[in-house]
């Protein structure tokens, strides 16, 4: 659990370093992707859900890494509209990936009759996926100059819910650490 964490860490935080006109975020997405997908193989016996999701995982490492490697180099482009649909795919897998993690926790939950934070887990996803669409939907209904307020509005609404993903993942990986060492935090039926 505590590979979910920190992959979402990399994946939801981005801490850029700008230069010139070249932007680079220096916590990338491949590392918290490659971090997801370690920490699926890990728990794969844990819940038939995690296998499921590996290829999903390997596709955004791999997607992620050359959009790096493109912005390290100052070759990626932004603002047309092949980009705004791949950004828009990378986000529905992104969300699919992160949803899936989080069933197989509930599936952990119940095969050890313990919480593990999935209703934390859940309802930050619910405000992610939220702010995702709206994002979207305004982006394209609303003109250039509208747009600047409703992105800092959303913005918040993203970091919110990205910090409240990494909180519920935190307090996931503890009690998954007291499963383990057999002070178990039952659910209350």
């Amino acid at each position: 659990m505590g590979k979910f964490f920190w992959g979402f860490f990399f994946i939801y935080l981005n801490f850029n370093l700008s230069i010139n006109a070249h932007t680079l975020n220096v916590l990338p997405e491949f590392v918290g992707y490659f971090l997801l997908l370690q920490g699926l193989r890990e728990l794969e016996e844990e819940s038939g859900v995690f296998s499921d999701t590996r290829p999903f995982v390997v596709g955004m490492t791999v997607y992620t890494a050359i959009l790096w490697v493109g912005a390290l180099l100052g070759v990626t482009g932004t603002g047309n509209l092949l980009s705004i649909l791949l950004s828009l795919v990378s986000t529905v897998v992104s969300l699919y990936i992160s949803w899936s993690i989080i069933q197989g926790v509930q599936e952990m939950e119940e095969r050890h009759q313990a919480d593990l934070n999935s209703a934390g887990m859940s309802l930050a996803w619910k405000v992610l996926l939220v702010a995702d669409i709206v994002s979207y939907v305004l982006t394209l209904v609303l003109p250039v100059a509208a747009v600047a307020l409703v992105v800092v509005l959303v913005g918040i609404l993203l970091l919110v819910g990205s910090l409240m993903l990494l909180v519920a993942f935190w307090r996931g990986k503890k009690c998954w650490e007291a499963v383990q060492a057999g002070t178990i935090h039952v659910i209350d039926e």
